[in-house]
């Protein structure tokens, strides 16, 4: 695939607050503890390295996770690795969205996997390891139920009575998203290798947990992915004393809450907002908040309340019925991983940004913010199309109406525009105003209403012209719809809707080396991937 790179700033898909991030503007600095250059990671490295990790314990439980998984030899070596004060992690993590769910769920992975190896060429006596933190925890089944194909969307529904984190959640019925894949899929070429794909991980008798490990597993495991389970007794057995005083304390709201304001007050908006206590209560088919109430804490929706000697009590005895939140799953991250960077979305780091004055307050390192590559696949199709339009790849990122107009005044026979009319128009009305306000000043402001309904008018003829052009160019402006809405979904980015399935099955297993190939998150631009 030919690759070609637009910045950030230019695609308006990205926040102030990233495009800013990525130009290492001033304002920021206080907001993060290293800037996102390979320079700086020198630093990183160096301050890392006096923090304590137990890493004994790190490792034995990432070989109990894998006990029902081969290992390659990567990911071996890789924990192995881990054991060693040299050994670093670069750690992306996301949801356990069905069959992957949306295609930058593999973008962050790859991320994560190439900046490890960049790392290593830079700083050899080190070793790094990439990381897969899956968000097993999560409650919010509708969000990861799904994919998308050929604009259908394939979902599985959970059991009755189940609920709770969703990596519990059993896939009884995967069988019915698998007949539905393989009735989209139809006879197309490549269609049964996918179908195979579903079918081998997505089981009746596993759960969302065992499919996407397995799956990603599958994927990534020849390039040293390690995967690791946050939902697990022994390592939030080291998350004890800090869930604690999230418990007793509660000042970890307050920290978050004034880094908030900070950015607030810099123009930037809050993209999560923490809770007193930012804990969840887990347990089967429940994953609901604990608040305090006067003495007790409660578990919200159930009966469930605790004493402090109580809930203290429970929280050492089954750490594992403790789930951090949003705000409090970094921590957990940072606390058990020797981690040097985290790679996420454009919204993911804006509340990183919100976390820092917390790290510091619980004496906790905090990672270099990495943004995730982004991508853009444009098939040969769609290729031939704009060639034949004449269409610029950067022009694909704006907006398409404002597209077209361009398209269509550059393409006429006649100038469309009436601006040096609108201009004379101005310069005779302003004739009349002078002459006006000589005789009645209160006459400027009927002189100016008519000048508006005059430029009214002529803005409505300009209109009229475009609409005429529009009407002569219809199988150009209908192609640069198409384009459009094939690259764009529902005018979102392409890495947002489509799955990894449609990749798959017009390029097959060779397009993951491929997307290695072109994907380093420290380049800090949008990647363009053209079909040849």
């Amino acid at each position: 695939m030919n690759k070609q790179t637009i910045p950030y700033s230019q695609t308006t898909f990205f926040s102030s607050l990233i495009n800013d991030y990525l130009a290492n503007e001033e304002k920021l600095h206080s907001f993060i503890n290293h800037n996102c250059s390979l320079q700086a990671f020198a630093d990183a490295i160096a301050e890392r390295k006096q923090t304590t990790i137990n890493r004994e314990l790190l490792t034995k439980q990432l070989y109990h996770q894998y006990k029902d998984l081969s290992l390659s030899d990567a990911v071996k070596t890789n924990i192995e690795q881990l054991k060693n004060s040299n050994c670093f992690t670069i750690t992306t993590g996301h949801q356990l969205n069905l069959f992957t769910g949306p295609l930058y769920f593999l973008y962050k992975i790859i991320s994560a996997i190439n900046l490890a190896k960049t790392l290593k060429a830079t700083y050899p006596e080190n070793d790094f390891v990439p990381v897969y933190w899956m968000a097993t925890e999560d409650h919010d089944f509708e969000e990861i139920n799904h994919f998308n194909l050929f604009n259908e969307r394939l979902s599985i529904q959970k059991e009755a009575g189940e609920d709770g984190a969703v990596g519990r959640l059993s896939l009884t019925n995967a069988t019915g998203v698998a007949k539905e894949l393989e009735a989209l899929l139809g006879d197309r070429n490549g269609g049964e290798k996918i179908l195979e794909l579903f079918k081998q991980f997505y089981t009746a008798d596993s759960n969302f947990t065992q499919a996407t490990k397995a799956l990603v597993n599958h994927l990534f495991g020849e390039y040293g992915l390690v995967i690791i389970d946050g939902d697990d007794a022994e390592l939030k057995r080291s998350m004890i004393p800090y869930f604690e005083q999230e418990l007793v304390a509660q000042k970890n709201h307050q920290f978050i809450e004034e880094t908030t304001q900070q950015l607030t007050d810099l123009g930037y908006k809050s993209q999560v907002t923490p809770r007193e206590i930012n804990l969840f209560y887990l347990d089967n088919n429940l994953r609901e908040r604990i608040v305090v109430e006067g003495e007790q804490y409660k578990v919200l929706n159930t009966n469930l309340s605790f004493t402090k000697e109580q809930i203290l009590a429970e929280l050492n005895n089954h750490p594992e019925k403790f789930s951090p939140n949003v705000v409090m799953r970094p921590l957990y991250q940072e606390v058990i991983l020797p981690n040097l960077a985290y790679i996420g979305g454009g919204g993911e780091l804006a509340y990183w940004f919100q976390l820092k004055d917390m790290f510091n307050a619980n004496n906790v390192f905090f990672p270099t913010l990495i943004l995730r590559n982004s991508v853009l696949i444009i098939d040969a199709g769609s290729i031939k199309k704009m060639q034949k339009l004449g269409l610029e790849v950067p022009q694909l990122f704006e907006d398409t109406e404002e597209l077209i107009k361009e398209y269509v005044t550059q393409h006429a026979d006649i100038n469309l525009t009436l601006s040096q009319q609108k201009e004379q128009l101005a310069k005779l009305y302003e004739t009349i105003e002078n002459k006006a306000i000589q005789l009645d000043k209160t006459l400027q402001a009927v002189v100016n209403a008519e000048l508006q309904k005059a430029t009214n008018g002529i803005n409505n003829i300009e209109a009229r012209l475009l609409k005429a052009e529009k009407q002569r160019e219809e199988v150009a402006v209908n192609q640069i719809r198409s384009i459009k809405d094939k690259l764009f979904p529902n005018s979102g980015l392409q890495e947002r809707h489509d799955n990894m399935s449609s990749l798959l099955l017009f390029y097959g297993m060779d397009i993951i080396p491929t997307l290695m190939q072109h994907l380093h998150p420290l380049d800090k631009e949008l990647v363009v991937l053209m079909d040849k």
